[in-house]
């Protein structure tokens, strides 16, 4: 009889180890999946636009500083276009929902009308940029500017009282003729919009 009761004793002891022990495994799970989830967001928040969920302008430092380091070793050139949509703070002003809807459809418009192998980031509120693939060949980059200004040519499709149409600026900067760091070229290609106005 005792042994029967020892019997069960030992099965119910077991029976709640092994419960407490899955009810620690189940909350260690959910902690570590909440943390690497704390994580993606952190790094998301870090090296990508809120808004378009592209690069943001540290990311693109890092993509560029590579690619000056590829193009070192192949000794070829390559270029950076930075599209400033020079009417961003307008739209902003009738309302913050309405300039993010201008943003995301001109990050589309970039998408569309650039090549897979390009990258592009939205490095500031107004300005994207576009690091073009170092195999481009220079009397290619027209082409490719091309389809990138016709592509902001149509007003946006916004539902919207006011009438908005994209007013862009674009500036390029080449590695190494006009700058050797990533730096240098988002900052000559910046300049180079803004005197395009």
């Amino acid at each position: 009889m005792q042994e029967c009761e020892a019997y069960q004793y030992c099965i119910f002891l077991i029976g709640a180890l092994l419960f407490i022990s899955l009810f620690f495994n189940f909350k260690y799970r959910q902690a570590l999946k909440k943390r690497l989830e704390d994580e993606n967001i952190l790094i998301k928040h870090a090296y990508y636009h809120p808004v378009t969920s592209l690069p943001n302008k540290e990311n693109i430092k890092i993509v560029i500083s590579e690619q000056i380091q590829r193009a070192l070793r192949h000794e070829n050139s390559f270029l950076v276009v930075l599209i400033r949509i020079k009417n961003f703070y307008e739209v902003q002003l009738h309302s913050q929902v309405l300039a993010n809807e201008f943003m995301l459809e001109a990050s589309n418009r970039l998408l569309q009308s650039t090549r897979n192998e390009d990258i592009i980031a939205q490095i500031s509120d107004d300005s994207f940029l576009i690091v073009f693939n170092e195999y481009l060949q220079e009397e290619n980059y027209n082409k490719v500017m091309q389809r990138v200004k016709e592509s902001f040519v149509e007003p946006p499709k916004l539902n919207t009282k006011y009438n908005i149409d994209f007013h862009v600026a674009v500036g390029t900067c080449k590695y190494p003729d006009e700058a050797t760091e990533a730096d240098q070229m988002i900052e000559k290609a910046r300049k180079a919009a803004i005197n395009a106005d």
